[in-house]
C-alpha cells in the first residue's frame, strides 16, 4: 500500500496512523491542538487509552508526519465530530 503523509495538523480529533519516521504500525490520538506518544498497532487498547492521554514533547509534535489510512476492518470509526452524520 502507497500512502501519502501529511505535515502539519490532520482535518479534525482522532486516531490517525502519524509517526516522525513514517512508520505504518504507529498511530497517534490528536486532540485537535496537540498529539499524544505513539502506540503501535498491536498494543491493548489500555495501554493505547494511556498514550493517548500523554502528549508528545514539543519538538517531536513538530516532526508527526500523519496520513488518512484508516482500516476498513476497524471496530470503531473514524468520524469527523463536525459532521452531522
Amino acid at each position: 500500500m502507497k500512502l501519502k503523509w501529511h505535515s502539519g495538523q490532520p482535518p479534525h480529533v482522532g486516531w490517525w496512523m502519524a509517526s516522525i519516521f513514517r512508520d505504518e504500525h504507529c498511530w497517534r490520538w490528536f486532540d485537535g491542538k496537540h498529539w499524544a506518544l505513539p502506540a503501535s498497532d498491536d498494543e491493548s487498547a489500555v495501554v493505547a487509552a494511556m498514550y493517548a492521554n500523554r502528549r508528545a514533547a514539543p519538538h517531536h509534535a513538530k516532526q508527526v508526519e500523519w496520513t488518512d489510512y484508516y482500516p476498513e476492518n476497524a471496530r470503531v470509526p473514524r468520524i469527523d465530530p463536525r459532521s452531522k452524520k
